[in-house]
């Protein structure tokens, strides 16, 4: 029966991602700054991109996190932790430090994404520059 739900996951999961990717943009299209990264102009794009969608930590809030609301991601403990990357468990599972239980679109992140999400975290996590 796990099984079953597992396939039936992984079907729902392909389907999501490849319904209508024009329509929603790209990753290859954020690029992350070195400083002063924004959350409207880089974090919250990535996020929803490949983590902040249906059937995943959009608001139906997949393991009870939702990722593309600043407000829920900020006050889920642990998930973020400003001033420090390596205490935020978003961080550590973009790095694959911490395993994630589903798939999610990782061929996707690349360094410079990784080390934004990591820069925006040190800054502050701040939901604007200001």
């Amino acid at each position: 029966m796990l099984r079953l739900i597992f396939y039936i996951m992984i079907i729902v999961s392909s389907l999501i991602f490849t319904a209508c990717p024009d329509s929603i943009g790209s990753t290859k299209d954020i690029i992350f700054p070195e400083e002063n990264v924004s959350y409207t102009a880089q974090v919250e794009p990535f996020l929803n991109l490949t983590c902040a969608f249906a059937g995943c930590h959009g608001y139906s809030a997949a393991g009870g996190v939702i990722l593309n609301d600043y407000f829920s991601m900020v006050n889920t403990p642990g998930l973020i932790v400003p001033g420090n990357p390596d205490g935020s468990l978003l961080i550590q599972i973009i790095d694959e430090i911490k395993p994630h239980n589903t798939y999610y679109e990782k061929s996707n992140i690349t360094d410079n994404h990784k080390k934004g999400m990591r820069q925006w975290v040190k800054e502050g996590a701040r939901l604007s520059k200001e």
